[in-house]
């Protein structure tokens, strides 16, 4: 098998991650972003957040981040086509979706404890009342023309709407936040918002990352989610869904190309409750060997080999000009069946009614 991802340029760590904190150094070697089109590969602070999502020029070439990137893998429910579609490279793709309320609410989050934006410049508190026709002021109404209106207007000022509540919810988020010990040695401090970006040598694709923050030590990678619950198999299921192992992996990668030490990847929770809770965790970098000598990659290492698997589609597809759709069942060639559950419950409903069933009419039985 090809040997995609260079295990060796790597330590594994296995200390406490406050112990890494404690004993790295500092980075150097930032490059002030200066407005205009990126050419070399590095580490840039003040890169603008529309710019970096959503600018296609912003490098001078194509470029990747682990949201596109999920849209191009048939694990994630993506195909070339997917991609294209919505890539900026493409001229003509579609306009991105309108931010839902889970990921307003984690936006905001991430600005007022990270304090990467500027919050009144990117965020609203709306009304909790709106005057009717009457000029009587009433309970805010989603459906009242006055209230439609108000978000029209947020949404062309280029403004995320928030409730009452929901900065309530945040600020007791941080509150908490804040006595949680990893928080306080300085996981979320330093370095906030840096784009490191390289090109990949293979494909010559851009791979870009913009980890929430980057301490004051060599290697720690940090960033922050907001998460309906603390339950494991929750956790481990958006560690999938949400594609994170994808994001620790592209920005292991990059960080090979930068010759940036890579240390380890953490996730600080913040619990989006009405009672909020503060946990971490680092994604797994080590592979498991099964009793019978077969070795489960680590999800860095898993998600490393989907990006490889990405770049090389990608490429093939730039240069065939061609984004082929999803091919189920062997693009046709294989025959579709039931889903061997779906057989047994037929199969159950029949034989459990055998002997009961009408006998052919006349007109049937004459046919």
């Amino acid at each position: 098998m090809e040997k995609i991802i260079d295990k060796d340029q790597f330590e594994h760590i296995t200390s406490p991650i406050d112990a890494i904190l404690k004993r790295v150094k500092p980075v150097k070697g930032e490059v002030q972003y200066d407005g205009g089109v990126i050419y070399q590969p590095g580490a840039y602070r003040n890169v603008p957040i529309e710019r970096y999502h959503h600018d296609r020029d912003l490098f001078d070439g194509p470029a990747v981040s682990k949201s596109i990137i999920k849209e191009i893998l048939p694990v994630h429910g993506g195909s070339p086509k997917q991609f294209w579609g919505r890539w900026n490279w493409n001229k003509d793709r579609i306009d991105p979706k309108d931010p839902t309320e889970a990921l307003i609410f984690g936006k905001a989050a991430h600005c007022l404890l990270l304090g990467d934006e500027v919050f009144e410049e990117n965020f609203i508190v709306r009304p909790a009342t709106y005057p009717d026709k009457d000029g009587k002021e009433k309970p805010w109404n989603g459906n009242a023309t006055w209230c439609k209106q108000y978000l029209d207007l947020q949404k062309k000022e280029g403004l995320m709407v928030l409730t009452d509540k929901q900065m309530e919810t945040i600020k007791r988020i941080r509150a908490d936040a804040s006595t949680y010990p990893l928080v306080q040695q300085g996981i979320l401090n330093g370095r906030v918002e840096r784009t490191l970006a390289a090109k990949d040598p293979e494909t010559g694709i851009w791979l870009k990352v913009r980890p929430d923050a980057m301490p004051n030590a060599d290697g720690v990678f940090a960033d922050l989610k907001t998460i309906g619950s603390l339950d494991e198999d929750f956790m481990q299921r958006q560690i999938f869904d949400a594609g994170y192992y994808l994001q620790a992996a592209m920005t292991r990668m990059v960080c090979r190309l930068l010759k940036i030490p890579f240390e380890t990847f953490v996730l600080v929770y913040v619990l989006n409750d009405d009672i909020p809770d503060t946990a971490h965790v680092e994604m797994n970098d080590q592979s498991i060997l099964l009793p019978g000598g077969e070795e489960i990659p680590s999800e860095l290492d898993h998600g490393e080999a989907m990006i490889r698997w990405a770049l090389r589609t990608i490429r093939k597809c730039l240069d065939d000009g061609h984004w082929p759709g999803r091919e189920p069942f062997q693009g046709g060639e294989r025959k579709i069946t039931m889903l061997p559950y779906h057989k047994s419950k037929i199969t159950r409903f029949l034989n459990g009614i055998e002997g009961d069933v009408p006998p052919p009419s006349d007109e049937q039985e004459a046919a």
